[in-house]
Parts: C-alpha cells; structure tokens; sequence
C-alpha cells in the first residue's frame, strides 16, 4: 500500500491550496474552534441610525484581556478572543455621545454573540443583554444547533461526590451516558445509546486526547456532547467528551485540591478480609497561572498525584464468607491451594505487598501569547505517568498470577488563532503525542485453570475456575506515536445571517502494538482430581507472535454554513469528506491469497461523504434573553476512524512461520506438564502437542486479514426535541434520538469448515463443526483442530464491516439552575438498544467470541446490546444552605444489566468459549442429573432471571435475553466554605459519602443478608459446565451450575463498603466560587 501513498499526499496539497485561497479578503468561510468567541454587532445613536467609527473595547472577564475595534460604515463590528471564556464588558464610546456598558454572555449552543448597542446622551449603566448562559457553560465550546449534551464547570465538579480528575467518569454526569467502571487491567469507559466505548471520541482543547487524565484543577470546562450536527466535530459516531483546560490570565490565580479516602473510615463490610476492605488513597493537585507580560504572555501550569492502596484479593486472602459468595467451598479452595504448590509454583512472591499499589502523575503546562489585537497564540504540554502492581490479578487466583504495568504519556499541542482582513477568522491546531504502555508476569510460566465443584446450599453444585502459574494476559506493549493537525476558516457574512465555514483535519497514528494473549500457554484441568493426578484436559498456546510497525492515517475536509434566517431559528448544514489510509502493508501470503481469495498485504482505504443538518427555533414572547419554548433537532451521518489495534492485530498475524500460531492439544496430545523445568527456563514450555498420537497436531499459524470491502464504523443519526420553560428558573426537555450503525467491526473465521459434522440431538440440533471421535470423551473436550477447512492454517479471521446496531432513546429532563449554584437536574432515559455484537477492544478472538453462537458462529444475528440500560434515572442536585453550606448529591437508578447464559467451555468446535445454552426442561430432560439441577436452580434464582429461564426451556438461550437486578446508587458530599482570616470563603471543606447506599444496605439487612444496593451486580452467566462426551449418542454430559445468575460474586466477589472521604479545595485570586 506505500504505493498509494504520494496520491494521498497529492490530494492533501490541493486541499491545502484550497483553504490558501480562502485566506483571500473575499474568503467567506471558517469556524473559530473550540472555545474561540466572536463577538459581534451593531452601534446606534439614538435615532437608531448605524454610527460609523465608534470605539467597542470588549473585555473578557475571565482573563481580563482587552480587545479594541472600530466599527465599519454599517455600525457593525467583530471582535475574536481565543479562550475568552464566554464573558465579556463592552465599553462603546463615540465623541458627542455619553460611553455605553454592556455585557454578553454566551449560552452554550451560540457560534457568536451578537448585541445591538445605542448610545445616548446619559451614561448607560452595566446591562447584561443579548444572550444568557446557564451555570458552568461559559467555557464550553458552541455544539451548534439541534445539538444535546450538558456543560459542566469546575465550580460544578468539585461540588458534586465524583472523580473529576478521570474525564470518562465526568461524562457520566449526562443523561443517556453509561460508565463502564476501571477494572485493575481496564480504565473507565462510557457508552452512548448503548453503543460501542470505541464509539467515543475524548477531546482536551479541541484535539483527540486518549488517555483522559488531566489535573483537575487545570481543566476548565467540561461538555459531553451525545448529539451534534456542526460537520466541524469528527471523529466520534458515538458519543463526544470535549474538555478544555485553564490559561493564565492577567490576574494571577489558580486552585489547589487535596482528597483523601481511608479504609479504616469504612462501615457496612461483609467481611475483614481484603475483598471488602475499601482503599486508602491520596490525592494532592495544584493548578496556578498569571501573566508574564500583561495583556501579551501568560503562563498556566498544573501538577497532580494520586496515590491508591486496596488491601489484594486473592484465593490466598479469600475467607470463607467470601468464598461462599463466589460458590467455592473453603475445604475445595484448601485443597486447591496445597496441590497447587505441590507443583513447586509458587503461590506468592518474595516481597510481593499485601496491597495493591496504583500511582498516577498528571502534568500540564500551557502558554498563551497575545501576539496582536488579531493574532493569539497557544503552546500547551501535557504528560501522565502511571504504575500498579499487581496488576491483571483474577481475586480467583493464587497471587503469584499478578502482573505489574506501568504507562507514560504525553504530548504538545500548539494552536494559532488569527483574525484577518475584519471578517475571516483562522485556526489552526497541532497536536504532536506519544503513549507507551508496559505490561509483564510475575512468572513466564504457563496458567494452570482447574474447575472446581462446591456443594451449595438446596442440593445445587457450585462450580467456579481457580487458577495458579502465570498470567495468560501478558506480556503486553503499547508503543504508539501521533500528529493531529487542523485547520478551520469562518466568515461571517456582511448582514451577520451566515457563518460559513470549511475545515482540514489529518491524523497520522504509527502503532506498535503487542496484546496478543496466551502466549506463555495454558493447561485447563476439569477438577481437582485432574489436578491431583497432573492430567490437563487441554493445553493452549500462542507461538511467536510477529510485532510489525504500522501508520494509520485519517483524515477530513468539510464544508459547513450556520444560518440564522431569522430571530430565535439557527440551522446548521454542510458535508463532511472523511477519509482513511494504511501507511505500511503486513508481509504477503501466497498461500492465503491461493486458499481463501484474500491478499495480506493490502488494507483497504475509504474515502466517504457524511452530510449533517440541525436546528434550533425558539419561540416565545419575542424577549431577547429567554424564550417561553422551542424545539431542536437534526440529522446526520458521523464517522469513528478505525480502532489502530484492528491494524495491529493484521500486522502481526500474516499467516507465515514467523508469526503467530495457534497451539491446541486436548486428549492425549496434550504435554505432561514439567513445572519445574518451565520455572527453571521458559523456553522449556511446549511448543508442540505430545508426540503420542499420529494425530498430534502441529502449530497452526493464524491469519488476520481485512475484508476488501472493509469501512469505518459510522452512525446515521436524527432527534427531534422539545425543551419549555413552564415556570420561573426550571426548564423542561423532551428529545428523541434514533441511531442507526453501520459498518460496525466484526470478525468471521474463513477457517471453519461450513457444513456441521454432526449435531447434538438433545440440544434443538445445534451443528458441532468436529467429529465425534475427536471429541475427549472423558472430559467433553473439544479441539478446534479438528474442525479447520485447510489444516495447515489455524484460526483465519476476516476482519469485516458488515454488522450493524440499532438505538431508539428517549430522555425527559427537567432541570433548575440558580445564580447563586443551588440548582438540580433530573433525567429519565428510555432506551432500546439492538447490535449484533457489542465487541470494542481488542484480541481477535474475543472479537470473534463476544457475540455469543447458538451454533453457527457465521450467522449475524440481533440481540439486546450489552451496554443498553432499558431504563435509567439520574439526578443531580446541588443545594445552597446559606452563605457557607452547600450540598452535592448524585442519584442513578439503572436497570439490570442484560446477560446470556452460557456454556462454560467450547462445545460446537469453532475454538470460542462463546456457545449459548441450551435450556434443558427438568420435565424431559433424559440426563437425570440435568434434570435435578435445573430443577434446584429454577426454585432458588431470582424472579426475573427464573422468568427468563422458564420461557426459554427447550431451546438454545437467546444473547443478552436474561437482565440482573436493578442497580441504585446514592452518594452526597457536604461543602463548608469558613469565612476564615478574611478568606472571602475561598476555602471549601467537603465530606463525601462513598457507596452511600451500600452503607444502609448493611445497616437494614446485615452483612450475611445484602440486596446489592450501590454496587454492580453482575449475574454469573455460566449456566452449564461440560463433564463428558458420550459420541454413541453424540451427547455432551453437563452438570449445572448452582451459581448461575447469582449477583453476591459480582466485581469478582470483591464488595465496596460505605467510606468517608474529605477533600479540600483553596482558590487563588480569583472570584470564590458560587
């Protein structure tokens, strides 16, 4: 693909030629960027006649920063501020009229702020005019119309109990948005109308920022934007979180913030073991700034440390209260542990902590340069540094299994804003960046995974995975580089009725990326007599994976207009041309391109138009600063680029003896396990099944390839809503949303041969894709070698775009704001949400197991995506006790997460532990066993999982058919702001509440007896274990798992208790916060 190269730099020189010539004075089009203000309007005498060569000096009341012009021969003038922040004093004056004062604020949709001003012959006093703005949303840049989203502002932050340095988090803070919690191996995610996390597009200042940390004290404002249609914002077919950060002003000032949580500050614990203990953590931070030449050169920096300690859990650490919870009985978890160090492994490490250690550094550092009254200047730096160890640590697993991670970040990002010729404004953006990630094992050793049965209370049979050995998730690296560029243009028109606007972005993204899992192996035992006897059932293992840089670039151009034909209607439009390219090719394959038609050395690029339409028609009593009504809407394509990992899966897996391979042994090919000798030298774990058999398999290597047709995701999009103002400061929102998906990434195995060599009679007649011979009759093990059309291949995976999703939304918010920060916000979302796989990141083959198979892995069938949350309330509230006290309050009701019953091994042969049950009657089922077992779990699970299973008997589960229980969550933070030494109340003290409603749970019900309030539950989706083949009858023989859909081993079986927390919060030479 290098050869397609130059023609792609071609075509970029003719853009850059284009926006060249539309810097001419005649130029008519551009955008001011993300937080860029345009300030506009007319001067009048008191005739009302224009008065040309009028004095407007606007001042911004966050810098301080005075900007000066002149209005032309219409009374017009256009005054830009690049990071203004949305306030600003006019001060007109014309000889032989008294000076005027105004002031304009941007409310968070406006492109301009537009004010007419007439002088008199008396002094005019200080007036707010023109355009109103809600609490938090001065900073914010405009979405445009027909756009939905929240802006929230520092003040707004700190005041409420949630983590404001982690912007994932803040965005939950949205109606319609649901977090997705940071996991020891996972950060925070969120997800829009049930759609992807890789959906999303996190911006800082305008450029894509992918960490999303940032002190928080240096972040300015904060808006999650869940709809827009300005053709200016790229990037995203989900959701979009756009933050900017503080500058220097001319008034020194900053803020500096400490948090402290303690787990002795605990209440409501199930258990003293680590699995309940809370954490400790402190969190200092720091953001300060001022001038270094007034009115010219400032200067903002910002440093922030957050250090975390959660006692480990561990099997090691697990007490029999918790091992309950989890459906392991304490003599079966003895047992494991004594024969697990009898293999000479250690269970734990010399000096390993008995906590878990997490730090995190964020730095910032911005300089702004006023170079003229026209020209700005930009310069920002920004870094993070990130540790935890252990890391990757299942609480399942002994503590030697743990990991140690660690990642360093960074970027700079420069940004020139200019004004030219009185009309044209230009902004231009650089953003160079820079992310390494590392990850090992505590040993290079292979996982031994054992099942293990427990006796459960009602005559069920708990079975749950213990592990000892290695870790199978490492080693990993992230080695990735980038260079954001944009560019933008904007003109208003000479009647102020038109902004037309045309745009350049190109992203250049070089990957160097190795998260290819099992690569130290991986022997599967199917009980602890397995174990006693050291007899694996299976042994896995990926060989030699090939680690290949690559370049992906992206890239944009559009063209837009904002039209307001008349007062209180704004439409936006315009066409957005997105393209994608790969850079660097993997090595070709002869023989793929032979066997399957599909070339490994070339990916395919796109080049694709989304077009977009929005407005906004407010309607009312005709007053200039608040309407009685309006509605909103639009529709449109967006367009994610594709995730840099799809291209280093393909760069690694060409299929050749270099690259990955796929080894799988069940039966009597599978190697004898030598612990010690594994321990001794990792080059010592096999590399080849046992040589016991003819039909011991070699390693198969696997390819990864793209389909020809492949496109980026993208999501058709149309809202309609309507927003009211019933009565005094509340306001009263209804919007319907509707997202189609399409091009949504997918994986098939070209692989698997098509035709079923048998099927399972007892199961509605699901197809096995191996025979029944191949078929480990003692243990029900299956290996897909068997199953391959071409055997010298392994698993061959097509990496296409042919999936699809489907969200219908529904929010109902009412919401009240007040000048003094007493407000609430109340929403309800009704979503429906449907995929046909819910897949975001980032192996292949869980790429290719997530949408779970009722048989035929090929078919691309509709289910219930796994982010959809049918039904969910939040509210937040923010409550003024007098002068000094305020409240912060933070409510979710969710329902139940959606969930698929499962079988806990491979059973139709494909390779994927993915295979749906099936829903055996305890009426007819033949195995007696069965039988029994289902009959005991239908009389013990709760109502709604027993509703779902009781429709279902008889055939395979359907994906996602099955929800957990209703989630709430309930926390408060109390804000004391003491008038102490003439501070002005400049120092707040709060007390936060932590899993508030986990507390109460306790109190009401006791330990042994918890309804789950405050915390995820998350069912055990593991309905049948597989315990034997029986190919006379070609029968798999299950036992049920008594734990299924059972939420007290949620998060692992790990509980958070009700904590305290305090934090203090100091502001510096600015305005107290209100």
């Amino acid at each position: 693909m290098l050869v397609a190269a130059p023609r792609f730099r071609l075509g970029w020189r003719a853009i850059l030629l284009a926006l060249a010539a539309a810097l001419s004075p005649h130029a008519s089009l551009a955008q001011g960027g993300t937080t860029t203000d345009i300030i506009t309007g007319t001067v009048t005498g008191p005739d009302s006649q224009p008065l040309a060569g009028a004095t407007v000096q606007a001042t911004s009341r966050e810098t301080q920063i005075s900007l000066e012009r002149t209005t032309d021969a219409r009374g017009r003038f256009t005054i830009v501020f690049a990071d203004g922040g949305g306030r600003y004093d006019l001060l007109v004056r014309y000889i032989g009229f008294a000076p005027a004062r105004v002031s304009v604020v941007r409310r968070g949709d406006e492109d301009r702020l537009e004010t007419t001003v007439q002088l008199g012959l008396a002094s005019v006093p200080l007036d707010a005019v023109t355009v109103s703005a809600q609490r938090g949303s001065r900073a914010a840049a405009p979405s445009g119309p027909g756009s939905l989203g929240q802006n929230l502002s520092p003040d707004q932050i700190i005041g409420l109990p949630i983590d404001a340095t982690d912007l994932n988090t803040v965005a939950t803070l949205a109606p319609g948005v649901v977090g997705l919690a940071a996991t020891d191996s996972t950060s925070a995610q969120f997800s829009v109308g049930g759609l992807r996390p890789s959906a999303n597009n996190v911006t800082l200042d305008g450029m894509s920022f992918g960490s999303g940390g940032v002190p928080q004290d240096a972040v300015r404002s904060t808006r999650i934007i869940t709809n827009t249609y300005d053709v200016a914002r790229g990037q995203f077919s989900g959701g979009l979180l756009a933050a900017s950060t503080r500058r220097g002003t001319n008034i020194p000032q900053g803020s500096f913030t400490y948090t402290m949580r303690d787990r002795s500050l605990a209440w409501g614990t199930l258990t003293r073991s680590p699995f309940g203990q809370g954490m400790t953590q402190n969190q200092v931070g720091g953001g300060f700034g001022g001038p270094i030449v007034q009115n010219r050169l400032f200067l903002f920096g910002a440093l922030e440390g957050r250090w975390r300690s959660q006692a480990l859990p561990s099997l090691m650490s697990a007490d029999p209260i918790t091992l309950g919870r989890l459906g392991v009985s304490p003599d079966s978890a003895a047992r494991f542990r004594s024969l697990a160090g009898a293999t000479g492994i250690a269970g734990t490490l010399p000096g390993l902590p008995d906590d878990r250690a997490t730090s995190n550094t964020f730095a910032l550092l911005r300089l702004d340069w006023q170079l003229s009254d026209y020209h700005s200047l930009t310069v920002r730096f920004d870094g993070q540094w990130s540790t935890q160890e252990p890391s990757h640590l299942n609480p399942l697993a002994l503590p030697a299994t743990g990991a140690r991670r660690s990642e360093r970040a960074g970027g700079v990002m420069a940004s020139l804003t200019s004004f030219v010729g009185g009309a044209v404004i230009n902004e231009f953006r650089a953003y160079l960046s820079a992310d390494h990630k590392d990850g090992s094992a505590f040993l290079r050793v292979p996982v031994a995974r054992v099942d293990v049965t427990s006796p459960l209370a009602g005559g069920l049979d708990g079975i749950a995975t213990l592990a000892f050995g290695g870790n199978g998730s490492m080693p990993q690296r992230v080695d990735d580089h980038g260079l954001e560029v944009s560019d933008e243009l904007s003109r208003l028109s000479r009647g102020g009725t038109h902004r037309p606007k045309l745009g350049l972005y190109v992203n250049r993204t070089r990957v160097d990326d190795s998260r290819v899992p099992d690569q130290f192996g991986t022997f599967s035992y199917p009980s602890l007599a397995a174990l006693a006897a050291d007899s694996p059932a299976s042994f896995t293992r990926t060989l030699a994976p090939l680690a290949l840089a690559g370049t992906l670039w992206s890239g944009a151009v559009y063209a837009g207009d904002t039209w307001h034909p008349r007062s209180g209607l704004h439409l936006t439009y315009g066409v957005r041309v997105e393209t994608t390219h790969f850079g660097d090719a993997p090595l070709a394959n002869s023989a793929v391109e032979s066997l399957f038609g599909l070339r490994t050395d070339r990916l395919p690029g796109e080049v694709h138009v989304s077009p977009r339409l929005g407005f906004d028609w407010q309607f009312g009593s005709g007053s200039t600063t608040r309407h009685a009504w309006g509605i909103r809407g639009g529709l449109g394509e967006f367009r994610s680029p594709p995730p840099s990992f799809l291209y280093s899966l393909a760069l690694g897996a060409p299929g050749l003896a270099n690259a990955a391979a796929q080894l799988v042994c069940v039966g009597a090919a599978v190697p004898r396990p030598d612990w010690a000798a594994y321990a001794a030298n990792p080059a010592a774990i096999p590399t080849n099944c046992a040589d016991t058999t003819a039909a011991a398999p070699p390693p198969q290597p696997d390819v990864i390839v793209f389909d020809p047709t492949f496109k980026a995701p993208r999501t058709w999009r149309g809202s309609v809503g309507v927003q009211l103002h019933p009565f005094g400061a509340y306001t009263l929102s209804v919007d319907a949303t509707y997202a189609r998906g399409m091009s949504q990434y997918g994986f098939q195995d070209l692989n698997l041969v098509q035709t079923p060599r048998f099927t399972l009679p007892d199961e509605a007649g699901r197809p096995v894709y191996v025979p029944p011979d191949s078929i480990v009759s003692a243990s029900g093990t299956v290996s897909a070698t068997a199953s391959r059309l071409h055997p010298a291949f392994g698993n061959v995976f097509l990496i296409g775009s042919d999936l699809q999703a489907d969200t219908r939304q529904l929010t109902i918010e009412l919401r009240r704001g007040s000048a003094h920060g007493a407000g609430f916000r109340l929403a309800y979302t009704l979503t429906r949400a449907r995929d046909q796989s819910s897949f975001s990141c980032c192996a292949a083959s869980h790429g290719f197991a997530d949408p779970t198979t009722a048989g035929d892995p090929s078919l691309r069938a509709w289910a219930t995506s796994d982010y959809e949350r049918r039904h969910a309330l939040l509210a937040t509230a923010t409550l003024a006790i007098g002068d000094a006290v305020e409240l912060g309050v933070i409510g979710r009701l969710l329902s139940g997460l959606p969930f698929t019953p499962l079988v806990g091994s491979d059973i139709n042969g494909d390779g994927a532990r993915n295979d749906r049950a099936f829903l055996f009657d305890p009426a007819t089922a033949t195995d007696t066993a069965v039988a029994n077992g289902m009959r005991a779990l239908l009389a013990s699970v709760p109502g709604a999982v027993r509703r779902c299973l009781v429709n279902q008997l008889g055939h395979i589960a359907g994906r996602n058919a099955c929800n957990g229980p209703w989630q709430p969550t309930f926390d408060l933070q109390l804000n004391w702001r003491p008038d102490w030494f003439g501070s002005d109340r400049r120092l707040t003290l709060s007390v936060l509440s932590v899993n508030l409603l986990g507390g109460i749970d306790a109190w009401l019900h006791g330990p042994a007896n918890l309804s789950g309030w405050g915390i995820a539950a998350v069912p055990d989706p593991v309905l049948l274990y597989v315990r034997g083949f029986d190919p006379a009858t070609d029968r798999f023989h299950y036992v049920v798992n008594g734990h299924f859909g059972a939420t007290n081993g949620a998060n692992q079986g790990i509980t958070v208790p009700f904590q305290v927390a305090f934090q203090a919060n100091l502001t510096i030479g600015a305005d107290r916060p209100h």
